[in-house]
């Protein structure tokens, strides 16, 4: 394929494709706000209940009677799901390539119904990027171009995919070979080709686990969203008997799901195993405590942070004392390093940031724009090669009112001079300050503690390397519907 030169700005079309929570949703007949309300009195264990009743998926939202469900665009502020973290706003990357492009019309961005599966979603992206790239072409800006520039050619496609707007992209080119002919680049962040642990976190939600919801009502939801099982697992993760297995439909059955859905999931993901991803740039996070397998026991998960290790033909690798041998490994909070990348890519970049925040740190948004250059790898463009603060951010999932929550920082160098920072977002006006100071009998860990006194979704940042370190934590007034 012919590269064009990186002093001159690229012509092509631009796609947007958010992850899993990245799409705000409303009921259609009321025009109320499902999924990314932002408003402060959204924060009671209350209203997330509520909200988690009217995300559940219909047995005709499922046989493709989609219409009680309406998406109204990307995401614009931060927003909590109990069990799966907290999903980041895609305002940054937007204006990152308005910029970037030739046009504002050479950007669309894609917002879906990610509670619906792949499959469905994906075929939506295969149109809109088809008639994306047909209007581009036909733009009199396009055509500019073109004139002053004769041999660059008509424009191509460029994906910008973060988490499950990965897999709806490799989708969409499964479903559409056309538009493998029109790429340029796919660029993806934080994708879990090979499946995430915590979506069995969903489907199992609340055994076991301390969450700010009622434990029935979340696993009832989850199990009826088709997206969600398209992110299990399709790696050895499910500990059973000494060995792992990749978790089939029984195995899912037994976590709380439903048989017809993990059924469609296996199979989905089976005839998908071998389809790639043509001019494929990878982003993936690592360096983050993330869960890589789990266990049953009593239908009760437990998740672990090791896989087993295994001899390159797949046999055990077992101690002096014939137990498997545990290789710790990790991700970027979600998923799982290796889960991130697809057979074939080269040379995954690798940043050390948490999964949400991937896709609006600087050095991403950098990446991204360098796209419209032709530059796919941080090196092309003078720069590092990832970033060198290497040290992990832990905060809780969430907190309740009127209780400090835990701050810790991991694989600090010594010397190193770390401020941090707790701010409210989605219009609440806090900000503090905690001090982070050594843990005692703890190397390399600063420790601090925060109790902010409204209930919100709060921001914690801490800095001192080459790009600030975040994590979300809501914390939320714990009143219940009964």
């Amino acid at each position: 394929m012919r590269r064009s030169n990186p002093g001159r700005r690229l012509h092509d079309a631009v796609v947007i494709v958010p992850g899993i929570m990245g799409s705000e949703l409303r009921e259609a007949g009321t025009g109320r706000k499902l999924w990314g309300v932002g408003k402060l009195l959204a924060y009671t264990a209350r209203a997330h209940t509520e909200r988690l009743r009217q995300l559940a998926v219909t047995e005709g939202e499922r046989a493709g009677r989609t219409g009680r469900v309406e998406v109204t665009g990307l995401l614009e502020s931060f927003e909590p799901l109990p069990g799966f973290g907290s999903a980041h706003p895609y305002t940054a990357m937007v204006a990152e390539m308005r910029r970037s492009v030739v046009d504002p019309a050479a950007l669309l961005s894609f917002p879906y119904d990610w509670r619906l599966s792949v499959e469905h979603n994906g075929a939506l992206l295969a149109a809109a990027a088809r008639r994306h790239l047909d209007a581009w072409r036909a733009h009199p800006e396009h055509r500019k171009y073109l004139a002053a520039d004769p041999e660059a050619g008509p424009a191509r496609l460029v994906f910008v995919a973060h988490s499950m707007g990965g897999l709806l992209t490799r989708e969409a080119l499964h479903l559409d070979r056309t538009l493998r002919d029109d790429i340029r680049v796919v660029m993806t962040v934080g994708t879990p080709f090979n499946g995430s642990v915590k979506a069995v976190l969903m489907l199992n939600a609340g055994k076991g686990l301390p969450l700010p919801v009622p434990a029935g009502i979340l696993r009832q939801v989850a199990a009826t969203m088709p997206g969600l099982y398209d992110l299990l697992p399709s790696y050895r993760a499910h500990e059973v008997d000494g060995d792992m297995r990749v978790p089939g439909v029984e195995d899912i059955v037994a976590l709380g799901g439903r048989r017809e859905l993990a059924k469609a999931a296996v199979e989905w993901r089976t005839s998908r195993a071998e389809t790639t991803l043509p001019e494929h740039v990878t982003v993936v996070g690592m360096g983050q405590s993330t869960w890589t397998s789990y266990r049953l026991a009593d239908g009760v998960a437990l998740f672990d942070r090791y896989l087993f290790k295994r001899y390159n033909d797949g046999r055990l690798l077992l101690d002096a004392e014939g137990r498997p041998q545990r290789d710790p490994r990790t991700g970027d909070g979600t998923v799982y390093q290796y889960a991130a990348q697809l057979p074939g890519t080269e040379r995954p970049v690798h940043f050390y940031h948490e999964h949400g925040d991937l896709i609006r740190t600087r050095s991403v948004l950098d990446m991204a724009s360098g796209l419209m250059h032709g530059l796919r790898h941080p090196e092309e463009r003078g720069a590092m090669l990832g970033d060198e603060a290497r040290y992990e951010l832990r905060a809780p999932e969430w907190s309740a009112l009127g209780e400090p929550f835990a701050i810790e920082v991991d694989g600090v160098a010594r010397g190193a001079d770390l401020e941090c920072r707790v701010r409210g977002v989605n219009g609440l006006d806090e900000l503090l300050t905690p001090a982070l100071r050594p843990a005692p009998g703890r190397p390399g860990v600063l420790a601090a503690s925060c109790m902010p006194g409204r209930p919100g979704m709060y921001e914690v940042e801490v800095t001192g390397g080459e790009e600030p370190k975040r994590r979300l934590v809501p914390v939320l007034d714990m009143v219940h519907d009964g």
